[in-house]
């Protein structure tokens, strides 16, 4: 899909399928429209990667787990011939979120980045930034209020960070967001625990769907939040026999009593879920 680029206005920027002004950025459709918003949660092993594909055929990674394993993910839910990604959210920059980010950018063509800004002295950040400016991609710094109106009706508001925090944990400035697609919705928390899941519980996080926090280790999934979110549909992203020991047998325990489904990655593979506004179904 081409691009174009140019100032619009101070504190405007029109760039063809992205709009950014008042804390709103557009994805333009250009597009013929379908009426499904496919949500896959890719099995990438100890680590996050979800790929949203829009009814206005819209391409939206978020995260790309520790490695290129991602890169056969992709391929399995992608067209063969199909070599560009509209943009990349990275949640945070850990291992295993931006490792197979840096494989992405190596192989893709990728118009647009969000992130919350925060550094890491991690090598594969540091080739991931470079890889950014070499190839000229457009870098959004996200915070709360912000809304990404991805295409065909999906968005994505901005729940976290709400301010930027100087901290060596990179949890502290976590990108967490809500997505929307008619009357469904799905929460992405990336690796939030319990200090963020406070943070937003007066937010609307009534949602269907639950990406579980941080692998559904025992730092996340709190009762309180979990009553908040009430969804029906919870994921955890996980690697099979991992070294951490996630998920935590009593967030599996507190969401057994309270979720009608839960998956497992390690378990199912990539869960692979399809909204035609109204209901979820897993594929």
């Amino acid at each position: 899909m081409r691009k174009f680029f140019e100032k619009y206005q101070p504190r405007y920027i029109f760039l063809g399928s992205l709009f950014l002004a008042a804390a709103v950025v557009w994805f333009a459709v250009f597009h013929f429209e379908n009426d499904r918003l496919v949500v896959a949660f890719l099995n990438v092993g100890q680590g996050d990667a979800i790929l949203i594909n829009t009814s206005g055929d819209q391409q939206i990674l978020i995260d790309g787990g520790p490695n290129k394993q991602v890169l056969a993910e992709l391929s399995k839910v992608m067209p063969f011939y199909d070599r560009s990604i509209d943009a990349i959210i990275l949640t945070h920059p850990h291992q295993d979120h931006v490792g197979g980010l840096v494989e992405v950018l190596k192989r893709y063509d990728v118009d647009f980045v969000f992130d919350s800004g925060d550094g890491a002295s991690l090598a594969e950040f540091a080739e991931f930034n470079k890889l950014i400016k070499e190839k000229n991609m457009k870098e959004v710094k996200v915070r709360r209020g912000m809304r990404i109106l991805l295409g065909g009706g999906a968005y994505f508001d901005v729940l976290l960070p709400d301010v930027f925090l100087d901290s060596e944990n990179q949890h502290q400035n976590m990108v967490v967001g809500r997505l929307t697609y008619g009357n469904t919705c799905f929460l992405l928390t990336g690796d939030m625990e319990r200090e963020q899941e406070f943070k937003i519980l007066n937010d609307d996080i009534d949602c269907d769907v639950l990406k579980v926090g941080h692998h559904g280790s025992k730092t996340s999934s709190s009762e309180s939040f979990l009553k908040a979110v009430s969804p029906e549909i919870a994921v955890i992203q996980v690697g099979a026999k991992n070294r951490y020991g996630h998920p935590y047998q009593a967030v599996l325990e507190r969401l057994s009593a309270s979720v009608a489904q839960v998956f497992r990655t390690d378990v199912s593979g990539a869960v692979i879920m399809e909204s035609d506004g109204r209901d979820i179904i897993v594929k």
